[in-house]
């Protein structure tokens, strides 16, 4: 196999493999030179998940710096050199509707110990005919010096609201948690969207089943929403498999 057909068959790959910190990296030293990488712009509130917070303390970051939203095919196309730190690039054919928009986000913070911190989200969204925000699936990633959820165990089967929470194993030793929508409300899911017109970050505050887990050094969470998943019962746990191949990619661990 020569060269050029290798870097093809590493492109088609399900899921590529880069790093958070690679991309924090790249995206900064190479600002000047491009402008499609990070442009700082204004930005409105944080994300985090409304159940967990009072574990990780996500919502209670200061010193907030947002960045204009880049391509994933940007990242793709400049980032194939994994480093320790992993995440991982969907491919976007394994999600159960079209992908018209993926962008990335990347907002610095300092959490309650002054350290500086990174939050990259990865959005899939399609539109509408109104150009407005149809299905979903949002991923963001977010630095954090020790697993929030270690010495806890969380047993409810519900959460505040009176969704279904499920507890799985992401991996022999870390549990992964869905939330499922299965009355009339749920709790806030909030993502960030741009604001072209005032050239800002905003936060969307909207409902979504979401999906929460700790893995090496990062707080996975997790929102999407699908028009017709309510009509395919095994929907919840295809979207629970996705999530786990996305986040563990090509690492093996017993499940």
């Amino acid at each position: 196999m020569n060269i050029t057909t290798w870097r093809t068959y590493i492109l088609k790959r399900s899921l590529l493999k880069i790093t958070l910190f690679t991309i924090i990296t790249i995206t900064l030293t190479s600002c000047a030179n491009n402008k499609n990488h990070l442009i700082e712009v204004e930005g409105v509130d944080i994300t985090y998940s409304e159940y967990f917070k009072t574990y990780d303390k996500l919502d209670m970051r200061k010193n907030l710096r947002f960045y204009k939203p880049f391509s994933i095919d940007t990242i793709v196309a400049n980032l194939l050199e994994p480093l320790t730190k992993s995440i991982n690039l969907l491919d976007t054919a394994k999600l159960p509707f079209e992908v018209d928009e993926e962008q990335a986000y990347l907002i610095t913070s300092k959490d309650e110990n002054g350290s500086i911190k990174h939050q990259l989200q990865l959005s899939y969204l399609s539109k509408t005919e109104y150009d407005d925000i149809g299905n979903f699936y949002i991923v963001s990633i977010t630095e954090v010096d020790e697993n929030p959820l270690k010495g806890h165990q969380i047993l409810e089967k519900r959460d505040s609201i009176g969704n279904e929470l499920k507890t799985y194993n992401l991996t022999n030793t870390l549990p992964i948690y869905q939330q499922i929508i299965t009355t009339n409300s749920a709790l806030l899911y909030k993502y960030y969207d741009y604001d072209i017109d005032n050239k800002k970050v905003v936060t969307v505050g909207t409902s979504a089943n979401e999906l929460y887990t700790y893995y090496n050094g990062a707080i996975y969470h997790i929102g999407y929403s699908i028009n017709d998943e309510k009509a395919n019962p095994e929907f919840h746990n295809e979207m629970l498999q996705l999530t786990r191949e996305f986040i563990l990619a090509d690492t093996h661990h017993d499940m």
